[in-house]
């Protein structure tokens, strides 16, 4: 026997006591249950080796690596480019990382050289969702694997890959990729009455469309009964924090972060439920108490940080956000969301996937339509380009005046864009600066003013908002526009 033992492989060894007397569960270890989706046999076989994990179950197919997730409920899912299927695995991992986020996910990318920024900046949307154990080195080795699997590595530690990632936005180069037609489906776990506003850099007027449509929505929306709907305005961008200043809308203690702190009595920093019924009927009650009416339209209620820190969110979970958006969809007939710009933010992934809608701010700085056109691989990758909108920001016509004399005429305008990937849902044009400085200062959304001046901007604004509810006035100012145009037209003529 004894010379038995000692011909055997320290591998082979090791895979006989686990056989014969189930070691580790005699010493008492706690073994995580791993399952195994690396594609690669030879994988599988050594992972199988190893005492202090339970083997659940092993897929072949992409397709499958979900519902075996769902079936076995492992710790660990250990998965790789290896597998059989076409279908994307960034998206299935995603929505993974959405759907079980105490479930830690290993992933074998392959050798990706950090040179391809394609390749390294979808692996930084990874980490920034909440994948660090990335394995994309040229050679992996039993042991190499066994240390990753032992000890997790961390955010900080994956670092470099967020850096490409936020690196990408000043880098003028293009990624040329197939764009899919617009996907008509329904998709699993999408509010139908959640929108989101984003965009790919700050500056561009995303909070300014975020309040001008949901005032739009609240001041003239209707149903078919006639009645007006109840509107929330959320504030998601956490480093910008201009719900409140552009609606003039502050409170002390009911805001943003007390509404979040409130969460994580009832969810754990795991993102699993916790403490009893009548707790989270609480919380849900506490949270609703913190969306402030706007003065001016009562039926739009927002709920603002404006008066917060960056120190005192730091803390934000994308579960919180998501438990966030759960109980205000069930209250209001409307909800719309104002998201942060980079993709790195905590907020961002699960809002894109929570929502019907995506509304993505463009404007006519050229290396802006650049990155956007990249930007859409990343939002293909991440399974939500379908449902992304595109809207124009500060159009800027060709014989714009300024200050009563001819400027430069315009090189790059919005009519390039027609041969681009972009299909403008609105052009909203550039407001004289006084005008947007005194609507700032009075807390009045664009959408509530009655100046002729700003008629072709709010006629812009409120066909996106009838996008995402009926708009009861925008066939009046469709006639109104149209009068404009013609008064303009024959004004013209006579000099």
């Amino acid at each position: 026997m004894k010379q038995t033992e000692q011909a055997r492989s320290p591998v082979a060894c090791l895979f006989f006591l686990k056989q014969e007397g189930g070691i580790a569960a005699a010493c008492g270890l706690n073994m995580k249950k791993i399952l195994l989706a690396s594609g690669q046999p030879e994988i599988d076989r050594a992972v199988q080796s190893f005492l202090d994990y339970e083997i659940v179950g092993i897929v072949e197919y992409k397709k499958d690596v979900y519902e075996a997730v769902q079936v076995y409920e492992p710790d660990i899912l250990l998965v790789g480019e290896g597998l059989s299927g076409k279908e994307s695995l960034t998206e299935i991992l995603l929505r993974l990382v959405k759907d079980f986020p105490s479930l830690r996910i290993v992933y074998l990318a392959g050798f990706v050289d950090l040179r391809d920024e394609a390749r390294s900046q979808k692996l930084g949307l990874l980490v920034m969702a909440g994948i660090y154990d990335i394995v994309h080195e040229k050679k992996v080795t039993i042991y190499s694997l066994k240390h990753l699997l032992d000890h997790p590595r961390t955010l900080e530690q994956m670092g470099y890959l967020v850096k490409k990632v936020k690196e990408s936005s000043s880098s003028e180069t293009v990624v040329e990729f197939e764009i899919p037609e617009d996907s008509l489906q329904e998709d699993e776990g999408v509010y139908p009455n959640v929108h989101v506003v984003s965009s790919i850099k700050p500056g561009t007027g995303k909070s300014f469309l975020s309040v001008n449509i949901a005032a739009a929505i609240a001041a003239f929306g209707v149903d078919k009964q006639g009645r007006r709907p109840k509107v929330a305005l959320v504030e998601a961008d956490l480093q910008n924090l201009s719900i409140g200043t552009l609606l003039q809308i502050e409170d002390d203690k009911k805001h943003l972060k007390a509404a979040l702190d409130r969460i994580s009595l009832v969810v754990s920093p795991q993102g699993r439920m916790m403490g009893s019924a009548a707790q989270v009927e609480e919380v849900n009650e506490f949270i609703l108490s913190c969306f402030q009416p706007y003065f001016k339209v009562k039926n739009l209620e927002a709920l603002v940080g404006s008066q917060l820190t960056f120190d005192q969110l730091k803390d934000v979970k994308p579960h919180h956000y998501m438990y966030l958006i759960d109980v205000v969809s069930k209250e209001y007939d409307v909800v719309i969301v104002d998201t942060n710009s980079s993709l790195a933010h905590v907020t961002t992934y699960p809002l894109l996937r929570m929502a019907k809608s995506c509304y993505y701010v463009l404007n006519l700085d050229f290396n802006n339509i650049r990155n956007n056109v990249r930007y859409r691989d990343f939002l293909k990758e991440m399974g939500v380009l379908h449902k992304v909108r595109y809207v124009l920001n500060e159009d800027i016509p060709h014989d714009m005046e300024e200050a009563g004399q001819n400027v430069e005429p315009l090189i790059f305008t919005a009519e390039h864009l027609h041969d681009s990937p972009f299909k403008l849902e609105a052009r909203i044009p550039l407001l004289p600066k006084t005008v947007f400085l005194n609507r700032l200062y009075e807390g009045t959304p664009i959408v509530l003013d009655e100046q002729p001046y700003t008629l072709k901007a709010r006629y812009e604004l409120f066909k996106i908002a009838n996008q995402i509810y009926p708009i009861r006035h925008l066939s009046k100012m469709e006639e109104q526009l149209a009068q404009a145009n013609r008064s303009k037209t024959k004004k013209n003529r006579f000099f």
